[in-house]
């Protein structure tokens, strides 16, 4: 990379080793691709990890960079020198001091709340920031944390875009296909939560929930997808405990006497992944905290109704398409599932719904506004 030249940096902590086409939304790459479109020549910074030890990819037309330290990744961007750098994750020293290091900077907000941090933090971190160009955050709940810091032209809601074309699409045969992978029946009820499972996704509430809803309804088996995140990304052994957290998760099920019915499929690539939305009949999400929830935008892409916690960025996207619950009391989330087991009515009405809301999720739709941004920045 020394005889390279880059006019567009984006600085990603965790960047994964492989996207699946044709999926089209993702976190990090659409807004280097954006930078190629417009005809800067753009890269990608991240660290490398157990999993990722090449230390440069090309992945869908774009240069990865993977590097050794933070710091290898600051001195490299004071090199490159780029006239527009884009950076995530707040608090990664890269992202937080880019601002004083490149000419034009935006920083995109994915954390839900400030206060998770300690305030010292937050307000050095918010310093650094205040050279930033422009500040991108997921939802008006995330901006409203930021008003007394920046001024209100330069706060931007920009979500991250849902494949809605990619996940709307649903068929019968996937529906077959999953019930014989897994050994159900036809007439089984499935509840999906598509999460990589930790702490922060609450899934030991719903398993809890599901033990109320399954005793009302024997047919119902409790679907979760995902595969344990830091050992997808290789940057923790899969020995240590802090990885076992299905295996946690698996326990519980068998102690509330439902393991039977609560199946735990690893990690599905997109393509797989909307065969089960196509297979489940209500989608579930109880986690703590969520910056946007994409799993759910992409369950109502394909038309399922939602029950999500009632946190506040989940009910300023998705209040025409959810029932919510508070993430503390399990029998609520219960209650909230059997309401649409008991309602196919209204469980279409919120399907219907969420397809609606979805398409403005669309990302040619929020491509459009990224590259405004970023045109407005360099005229």
């Amino acid at each position: 990379m020394e005889r390279e030249r880059f006019d567009f940096i984006e600085l990603v902590y965790e960047f994964p080793l492989y996207y699946s086409p044709p999926q089209r939304e993702d976190y990090f790459l659409y807004p280097a691709q954006i930078a190629g479109q417009m005809g800067l020549k753009p890269a990608i910074f991240t660290i490398r990890t157990q999993l990722t030890p090449e230390k440069k990819q090309v992945i869908n037309g774009i240069d990865v960079f993977r590097f050794n330290s933070v710091f290898s990744i600051l001195q490299r961007l004071v090199k490159v020198s780029p006239v527009l750098a884009h950076g995530h994750s707040f608090g990664w020293l890269p992202a937080t001091f880019a601002p004083l290091l490149v000419r034009k900077y935006v920083f995109t907000h994915h954390t839900y709340r400030l206060d998770i941090y300690p305030k010292w933090k937050v307000n050095l971190v918010l310093l650094l920031l205040k050279n930033s160009k422009a500040i991108i955050t997921l939802t008006n709940y995330q901006t409203d944390q930021f008003k007394d810091f920046f001024s209100k032209s330069k706060i931007h809601v920009i979500p991250i875009p849902i494949d809605y074309d990619f996940f709307a699409l649903t068929k019968e045969e996937w529906k077959v296909e999953i019930q014989r992978r897994y050994g159900l029946n036809a007439d089984d009820r499935l509840i999906l939560c598509v999460a990589n499972p930790r702490p922060i996704k609450n899934l030991e509430t719903l398993i809890r929930s599901f033990t109320i809803v399954n005793a009302k309804f024997p047919s119902t088996k409790l679907i979760i997808v995902g595969g344990e995140p830091l050992s997808l990304l290789g940057i923790f052994s899969p020995t240590k405990p802090r990885l076992n957290y299905t295996l946690e998760l698996a326990k519980l099920a068998n102690s509330l006497g439902v393991k039977e019915n609560v199946i735990f499929t690893g990690y599905q690539n997109a393509e797989e992944l909307r065969k089960f939305y196509s297979a489940s009949e209500i989608f579930c999400m109880p986690s703590w905290m969520e910056g946007q929830v994409l799993a759910a935008g992409e369950a109502a892409s394909a038309g399922l109704p939602l029950v999500l916690s009632g946190i506040k960025t989940s009910m300023e996207i998705y209040s025409e398409c959810a029932l919510f619950h508070d993430p503390h009391k399990y029998e609520q989330l219960a209650s909230q599932i059997i309401k649409l087991l008991e309602n196919p009515k209204l469980a279409k009405s919120l399907g219907s719904a969420g397809r609606t809301k979805m398409q403005n999720y669309r990302p040619e739709i929020v491509h459009a506004k990224l590259r405004k941004l970023y045109e407005s920045l360099l005229s």
